[in-house]
């Protein structure tokens, strides 16, 4: 009687079992969902920017130190030659700084030091001798860089081989599109292409990341024949400035001062800074390996 009573009770568990699907393996499903949660509720790490050191210097057309000295610092070899003869016939010049500057050079990056118990100015001048920024882009993210604003007239002749084209600007302003990239070793490639904002401001469907956006903005014009771009190590910085008498040529229209006589110009410096996690680990150096004592 007992033991029938047994086996009766065994046959009802394995029934309700079947009609339930057999959830035999419940107990491992729901240990995996404290592990879901967490997942969820952990931060998302910070997008990895890029910073940059931007300076422009305003000097004298025949700054022996700007003009002389520090372009015989820099490599403008760097750069292929079909692109040099095409800047320098627009009236720019680019190179690369590896070396370290003389004291007297490097002051010239600097602001201004401020004695004890001097104050500064309430208001910058209108045309400053140094004016610095510090960018940090994300990869590949467009960034303009203000060269000049608040040109009520621009006229450029660009120069692209035997041929000269000509076109007069309203209202426009010169800058540079910036883009940056790390590269594993550390360095950090820079791509620079001039352009010009003009006209008046207008309304436009702008694409991105899979939409539409409406932004208002000037009609911009590319400069493409004066791209160009370079990879630098950390502590060397890329030099953008005129070069040749004043003419209508883009190097006028981005560094050289349009007011009185036209002697002054500027040059901009761009110098990769030090950010954490900047190197892969295979181009980390290795510390050296502690004696045995």
């Amino acid at each position: 009687m007992l033991d029938r009573a047994i086996r009766n009770a065994a046959a009802v568990c394995l029934a309700l079992l079947a009609a339930g699907g057999c959830r035999a393996g419940l107990w491992s499903d729901t240990a995996h969902e404290p592990t879901a949660t967490v997942a969820a509720d952990r931060p998302r790490a910070a997008p990895k920017t890029i910073p940059l050191e931007l300076i422009f210097v305003r000097h004298e057309a025949h700054d022996p130190v700007l003009r002389d000295e520090l372009w015989n610092l820099a490599d403008e070899q760097v750069f292929d030659e079909p692109l040099r003869r095409r800047l320098q016939a627009n009236g720019l010049r680019i190179g690369v700084v590896t070396a370290q500057l003389p004291p007297h050079l490097a002051d010239r990056f600097l602001p201004p030091a401020v004695s004890p118990g001097e104050t500064l100015p309430a208001a910058l001048p209108d045309n400053p001798a140094l004016v610095r920024h510090v960018l940090r882009l994300l990869p590949g993210r467009l960034s303009d860089v203000m060269a000049a604003t608040g040109l009520e007239e621009l006229v450029l002749l660009e120069q692209d081989g035997d041929s000269v084209r000509g076109r007069t600007y309203h209202d426009a302003s010169t800058l540079f599109e910036l883009r940056s990239w790390p590269a594993a070793d550390g360095r950090v490639r820079l791509k620079m292409s001039p352009a010009i904002k003009h006209g008046p401001v207008e309304r436009s469907w702008v694409g991105e990341d899979g939409m539409f956006r409406l932004e208002a903005g000037q009609r911009r014009d590319a400069l493409a024949g004066l791209s160009f771009e370079a990879t630098i190590p950390v502590g060397t910085m890329i030099i953008v400035g005129c070069v040749g008498e004043p003419a209508s040529t883009a190097g006028d229209a981005f560094f050289r001062d349009r007011a009185g006589a036209r002697s002054g110009q500027r040059l901009l410096a761009i110098r990769p800074m030090v950010h954490e996690q900047s190197l892969d680990p295979m181009f980390a150096p290795t510390a050296p390996a502690e004696e045995d004592q």
